[in-house]
């Protein structure tokens, strides 16, 4: 009897001693090995093919800054970040409080609580969106993509990147420089020629009439495929009307007018705002509202291998007029109302490369008034990526969740409202009544 008992504490010993080893040995495997599985309905909860696709093939470490305080956000983008770390393990989330580093903040442009700074190499750029889309296309253009330059240019009375009074683009500027660009300035009166590495020149409301000599070197400078960004005010083309008729563009001597607009923007109707654009060139997916103070017309003409889109028009009930809105908001006699082009961007081939301009009825949008209003700063950049020839949008697909909703019939309804209502209830108090019973018969 005694040897049976001491035959199954051992048994017992050894069982427990052997479900410790294996227990050991699945704590070290999972630690060794992991495995996820995205048992969603759609996979929401894994990166789509496209961003696993770019992932893969990156070459160079990766580094997320995220400027986020809060432990809701921080939970949120550490989810978002976690579906790329499961696909390459070397991507490292780094979280900064932005109110314990303001120069930090104010260094790298960020403007708002959760967002983040991508370093992938040497480069680095911020993520105007912190969603899949978002970070995967700045994944994308880092990859893709080398230094890009931008030159406002100065001499004439322009807006100038380093002004930081409310009509200069100094805030512009700062965002350009976080998302990857080089900004420089040239004067063209130095007697000096472009820089080489130019990339996108920036003409931005000139005051001054240009010289003769300022015009023939802008004119050679776009002749020869170069990239432009000309942002224009009413009654201040300086005499480089010239070089718009060049491009089959002419720029109308007048104040742009639309009424609608004022139900957008609770202003004057002279105060333009765009909320409808083309699915083409820098304006592809822009869906938010944007606001151009005091803008003028600008009208097309077909030029031979010139491709002209009109990327911002107002609604049609605008017109134009020669002077600014005062009095009554109404057409001067026998102008009808009707859209206008108040943004072009124009492709043409020289070469082997393709050559971008966009020309804008309208340089208030981009200053530091104006900037933060609706989507102008996402216009402004996406007009400086497009001119910069980088543009390739990544497209996630929208995937839906089927698994977070129950559809049910009419009667299925009616068996679940009944069978939690009535039936269980009854079911209960049945098995009740009958323990009940049984005990009282013992």
């Amino acid at each position: 009897m005694k040897g049976d008992r001491l035959s199954r504490l051992g048994s017992q010993g050894s069982f427990l001693v052997l479900w410790l080893v294996v227990a050991g040995l699945v704590l070290y495997a999972a630690h060794i090995y992991r495995y996820v599985a995205d048992w969603t309905a759609t996979g929401r909860n894994s990166l789509t093919a496209p961003s696993v696709g770019i992932v893969k093939a990156l070459r160079r470490p990766v580094t997320i800054d995220a400027f986020a305080h809060g432990p809701t956000l921080r939970h949120d983008i550490q989810a978002l970040i976690a579906k790329y770390q499961r696909v390459d393990g070397h991507i490292r989330l780094v979280f900064i409080n932005p109110d314990k580093h303001p120069a930090l903040v104010r260094r790298t442009g960020i403007t708002f609580n959760g967002e983040l700074q991508i370093h992938y190499g040497k480069r680095s750029a911020v993520v105007l969106s912190p969603t899949e889309t978002g970070i995967t296309n700045l994944l994308a253009r880092l990859e893709r993509t080398g230094l890009r330059h931008i030159t406002f240019l100065t001499g004439n009375g322009e807006r100038t990147e380093t002004n930081t009074g409310v009509l200069g683009l100094s805030l512009w500027a700062k965002q350009l420089k976080a998302r990857g660009f080089q900004v420089a300035s040239f004067n063209l009166g130095s007697a000096q020629p472009l820089p080489s590495k130019t990339g996108v020149l920036v003409i931005a409301d000139p005051r001054t009439p240009f010289l003769a000599g300022e015009i023939a070197t802008l004119k050679a400078y776009v002749h020869q495929g170069g990239e432009l960004l000309w942002l224009l005010e009413p009654h201040h083309a300086e005499g480089l009307t010239g070089l718009a008729r060049g491009l089959g563009v002419t720029i109308r001597h007048g104040f742009v007018v639309d009424p609608t607009s004022s139900l957008l923007t609770g202003t004057n109707p002279d105060f333009i705002a765009i909320d409808r654009y083309p699915a083409v060139g820098p304006v592809r997916g822009m869906h938010l509202v944007t606001v151009f103070p005091t803008a003028t017309a600008l009208m097309v003409t077909p030029v031979k291998g010139i491709k002209a889109l009109p990327i911002l028009r107002t609604d049609r009930t605008a017109w134009e007029q020669r002077r600014p809105l005062a009095g009554l908001v109404q057409p001067p006699p026998g102008v009808v109302p009707g859209s206008l082009t108040l943004g072009l961007a124009l492709e043409r081939a020289r070469g082997p490369h393709t050559q971008r301009v966009v020309i804008v009825g309208d340089s208030d949008f981009a200053s530091n008034s104006f900037i933060g209003e609706g989507g102008n700063l996402a216009l402004a950049m996406n007009l400086a990526n497009w001119l910069a020839h980088d543009d390739t949008f990544i497209n996630l697909p929208n995937r839906v969740s089927p698994d977070l909703t129950l559809a049910l019939t009419g009667g299925e309804e009616d068996v679940i409202a009944y069978g939690f209502l009535l039936v269980l209830p009854l079911l209960f108090l049945g098995g009740g009544v009958m323990a009940w019973w049984r005990r009282r018969r013992l």
